[in-house]
């Protein structure tokens, strides 16, 4: 009834992979054949493969653009499909070229195979080029829009292209097993083989474990769904990256009740720190698909740091009314690590690129200032001198500054991230306000509420945190007055003190 956490990794998938692949280029090669103007680019349309793509690719039509064009694409293929460290990779870019896009015959095709390991999944992939960057976001330019691949071709033509594809396959792979013939043949044919369920003795106590850890979830037993996901984890040939979210749910249900535990926060970092996007997949020795939206890449940030980062946020501002000073002297350490941490997060990618990283970093800012900036509206600012006013007023502006930042870059990530902008930009002019209550000739609407209290009008006005006019001075004229750092006494510097107390 649910998806089995088990990872598919023998080698009969990746031979069935691998004859699947041959075929499809070699139904190509011969289409090119009969079809000499045919754009690989036009079969498989794809948000990179659009039409703004293709007018990029026309208007680059010299030799330095189209060396640029061919480079990225080679480093696009040897990053997202993992590719290090495999014998193609020290292929220089014009030979990767002439592997993918020309057209040999049968001869030179093979020699070229056996000389450079080739490899058919490669070039298949190389043609359609994967939308991560673009997030499925295309192209709604109407203006820009190219027509699709409508051609045809005669029932004879399409029949001997399958025969000599087919052939061509078949006689590299004259060695194969039965099993793996009949799966080709199957494919080919249109057709899927149904292996039935398995009737290994580990895979049914998986499907069992699998079926009891969602039931008692449902049910919220989560003591007996502790049990079964510890149990799974520890089993050989489980991917933990495809149930970390039910584990993350009964870590959260039960951490409370029991601090031997480990908290949903520490699981997420755990498994941040062990599967990091800077590990190479390497597909001609791991024989299971590619785990790029599980474990994330170069350009795909992986769903778990993101969650691992609200986690931390949450954890920080979920306390008790009746022990808010206990927890108000941890939350401030904790929330710089946090800041710190994703500060040295954005200095790379892919999270440069995600949108939804500066947000996180913006909210901690926010409430960082916040906290500084109640200082100046509770009773403890009475207390505070004027040196330790200036501190504490350029603490909340570098905070201020810092998330104003933060949205800005947020909001310039063109990903379909969508966050209250207008909400965040009043938070941040009404903690910039507290900085100046009391305060006379600043230009702030000031409201004198009931019983006399000082109350700021939450009109939202731009953000600018070296534009606030300058405090009048016109008390610091009469010296005899008190001064403007709170002092009723006369404040001599230099040699003039001196020579007042002779």
């Amino acid at each position: 009834m649910f998806e089995l956490p088990a990872t598919q990794n023998s080698r009969r998938i990746r031979t069935i992979r691998k004859l699947r692949y041959q075929y499809i280029n070699a139904l190509n090669r011969e289409y090119r054949k009969v079809r000499p103007n045919f754009s690989p680019s036009a079969a498989l349309p794809t948000p990179e493969n659009s039409a703004a793509e293709e007018v990029s690719d026309v208007d680059g039509t010299s030799a330095s653009t189209a060396s640029i064009r061919r480079k990225r694409r080679r480093k696009r293929l040897l990053t997202i499909l993992g590719l290090a460290g495999d014998s193609d990779s020290e292929l220089s870019d014009s030979a990767l070229s002439e592997d993918l896009h020309d057209v040999e015959d049968d001869s030179e095709a093979h020699k070229h195979h056996h000389r450079y390991h080739y490899d058919t999944e490669k070039e298949f992939y190389s043609r359609h080029e994967k939308p991560q960057d673009t997030f499925e976001v295309w192209n709604t330019d109407r203006s820009r829009a190219s027509p699709m691949n409508c051609h045809s071709m005669s029932y004879t033509d399409c029949k001997r292209i399958e025969r000599v594809a087919n052939r061509r396959v078949l006689a590299k792979n004259t060695h194969l097993a039965q099993p793996t013939k009949l799966s080709y043949f199957a494919m080919r044919n249109g057709l899927d083989v149904d292996a039935g369920p398995s009737t290994a003795f580990r895979d049914i106590h998986i499907h069992h474990l699998s079926e009891l850890l969602h039931l008692n979830v449902m049910d919220g037993n989560w003591e007996r769904a502790y049990k079964c996901f510890t149990i799974l984890i520890r089993l050989p040939g489980i991917d933990v990256r495809s149930m970390w979210g039910i584990g993350v749910r009964i870590l959260r249900a039960l951490s409370p009740r029991d601090e031997s535990l480990g908290t949903s926060e520490e699981f997420l970092s755990w498994l941040s720190g062990v599967y990091t996007f800077k590990s190479n997949f390497n597909q001609s020795m791991n024989f299971s698909l590619d785990p790029v939206f599980r474990s994330g890449s170069k350009t795909h940030a992986a769903k778990f740091v993101i969650t691992s980062l609200w986690e931390a946020l949450f954890a920080l501002i979920a306390h008790d009314d009746s022990d808010y000073t206990k927890h108000s002297k941890t939350m401030d350490h904790q929330l710089l690590q946090l800041i710190e941490r994703i500060s040295e997060m954005v200095l790379v990618p892919p999270y440069i690129e995600d949108p939804e990283v500066w947000y996180i970093n913006s909210i901690c800012h926010l409430i960082r200032a916040d906290t500084l900036s109640e200082r100046f509206v509770s009773t403890d600012s009475v207390s505070l001198t004027g040196l330790e006013k200036d501190i504490a007023r350029n603490q909340v502006t570098q905070h201020l500054t810092h998330a104003q930042s933060c949205i800005k870059t947020c909001n310039s990530k063109d990903n379909g991230f969508y966050f209250p902008y207008r909400s965040i930009q009043e938070q941040l002019a009404l903690f910039e306000k507290r900085l100046y209550i009391g305060q006379t000739g600043t230009g702030l609407p000031v409201d004198y509420g009931p019983g006399g209290a000082e109350t700021l009008i939450r009109s939202p006005f731009s953000l600018d945190t070296q534009g606030i006019e300058a405090v009048e001075t016109s008390s610091l004229e009469n010296e005899d007055e008190e001064d403007f750092f709170g002092r009723t006494e006369r404040v001599h510097f230099g040699f003039d003190s001196d020579s007042s107390n002779s």
